[in-house]
């Protein structure tokens, strides 16, 4: 698979199987996301792949009972949905942190170069063959300071992002895309 093939094909995923990613595949995926373009004036990012059933699961009810007690109506009514598991059974979680930022326009910075990461890695993620997809609200779990330990997220950082990946049944081609968003000014 090309770059471009690995772009089309990619779509986000939201169930998963009970299956290991081998490892030679994961190193591969966060490699590519410690590869990716961003401003060294936004500090260090840092890459914590969490694969332990049990971190995972409490990832999973940590972010659940954030999102509860947020006062945001979308997560509170996610939260309140026994079925609903904000890493849809992903058995690869790598969450993206950054350092934190001293001034606004910093945080700006962060925060995009852990797009950038991230975009590497859900393209990685299709080309080794996983289903993969981009999450913010798990990374609500780390404000709890025993999972945030538990993860190895630095003391200096703050969680970003997370992707989550592995197999799936789910090989329904992507959505068609319409390109009539995209201006040429010549």
């Amino acid at each position: 698979m090309n770059t471009m093939e690995a772009i089309k094909a990619r779509k986000s995923v939201r169930s998963y199987l009970n299956k290991a990613v081998e490892e030679d595949k994961i190193r591969s995926i966060v490699e590519a996301g410690a590869m990716a373009a961003g401003t060294p004036m936004a500090g260090k990012i840092y890459f914590s792949v969490i694969t332990n059933p049990q971190l995972l699961t409490k990832i999973t009810e940590g972010a659940k009972g954030v999102m509860s007690k947020s006062g945001v109506d979308m997560l509170v009514k996610l939260a309140s949905n026994p079925g609903f598991n904000p890493m849809y059974g992903a058995p690869v979680a790598v969450v993206i942190s950054t350092d934190k930022a001293a001034d606004p326009n910093s945080q700006n910075m962060t925060v995009a170069n852990a797009a950038c990461a991230g975009e590497n890695m859900l393209i990685a993620a299709t080309d080794s063959g996983l289903a993969s997809c981009y999450l913010v609200s798990p990374t609500l779990a780390f404000a709890i300071p025993e999972i945030k330990a538990a993860a190895k997220i630095p003391e200096n950082a703050v969680p970003q992002a997370m992707i989550v990946f592995g197999y799936s049944e789910d090989n329904k081609p992507h959505a068609p895309k319409s390109f009539d968003n995209i201006v040429y000014v010549k």
